[in-house]
């Protein structure tokens, strides 16, 4: 079966931890801080500051620090409201996922060895108010040929998906209903910025249209190659939902309700194997003054 074809199947909301401005009055700030709300992937209890000096590379440097032993993530993921929606029982193997790297700069690693899978969390936040995703993730190793423009080889390492507003049916009503989404991704050799979403193959058959049983998710490169490296990237949702859904925009001014976030990993196209990180997502006001 398409791995794309099942995405999010979202439950009820919980709760974010939420970071926001001191109290203090302006006059007495130096410097005025962004909130945000931030999703940490960390076992370490309680969990320190994400230490950015440790991730301008994953080697040779990254394997030279003091680390922890690794930890399954299950039991911390269904602890913070993480469910598994993909594969459903008995319709694909899962995958071991586990915490790794030192104290100050724990995360999730998703390894997929000939597999797919995809994990949601609910949420219930105003993207209006919350139009800046930070996404901190690295990528350690490729599935192998792989890229969503070549048929029979759309596999990537990691995709972060946010969804918004009720389910749509796709372009088979036999196939689960699912929300507006962005789904953000890091391939080896796609396009910056542009979606993959209901496009002819790069490599394959004219007739055929990629990554289309939901013409109403879209997968956006947003980073390129440079396996082995860890990276922050800010994306404004706003913008992106004006340009990814202009119809809705026009009608409604505003966009519908954020209700979830996913993230995925697959190479049951390719066979193969790739692995890659997942720090932190933040949600933030504004993006940060430099």
């Amino acid at each position: 079966m398409n791995w794309m074809i099942v995405l999010l199947v979202l439950i009820t909301a919980l709760p974010l931890r939420v970071f926001s401005m001191s109290s203090t009055p302006p006059s007495a700030r130096p410097k005025m801080r962004t909130p945000v709300y931030t999703l940490r992937f960390s076992d370490t209890d309680p969990v320190p500051p994400l230490n950015s000096n440790l991730l301008s590379t994953i080697t040779p440097n990254f394997a030279t620090l003091p680390q922890i032993s690794e930890v399954p993530a299950l039991p911390w993921l269904k602890q913070h409201g993480w469910k598994k929606v993909w594969p459903r029982f008995g319709m694909g193997k899962d995958q071991l996922l586990v915490f790794a790297g030192p104290k100050d700069a724990r995360y999730l690693r998703l390894d997929a060895d000939d597999a797919h899978y995809i994990w949601t969390k609910p949420l219930e936040i105003d993207a209006q108010k919350w139009p800046i995703l930070e996404i901190t993730w690295g990528v350690e190793r490729f599935a192998e040929s792989a890229a969503l423009d070549v048929h029979g080889r759309s596999d990537h390492p990691l995709a972060i998906i946010v969804s918004f507003g009720e389910k749509l049916v796709g372009t088979n009503a036999l196939f689960p209903s699912v929300p507006r989404a962005l789904a953000f991704f890091w391939g080896e050799t796609e396009t910056i910025g542009q979606s993959y979403t209901c496009i002819q193959p790069r490599i394959g058959p004219d007739d055929v249209r990629m990554q289309c049983r939901y013409p109403h998710v879209h997968y956006i490169a947003l980073r390129r190659s440079n396996a082995g490296s860890v990276h922050t990237e800010r994306v404004n949702l706003v913008e992106h939902f004006q340009r990814y859904f202009p119809e809705y925009w026009r009608t409604y001014r505003r966009m519908p309700p954020m209700v979830g976030i996913s993230f995925e990993a697959g190479t049951i196209k390719t066979h193969t194997f790739s692995q890659s990180r997942l720090y932190t997502l933040t949600f933030m006001q504004s993006t940060p003054a430099q």
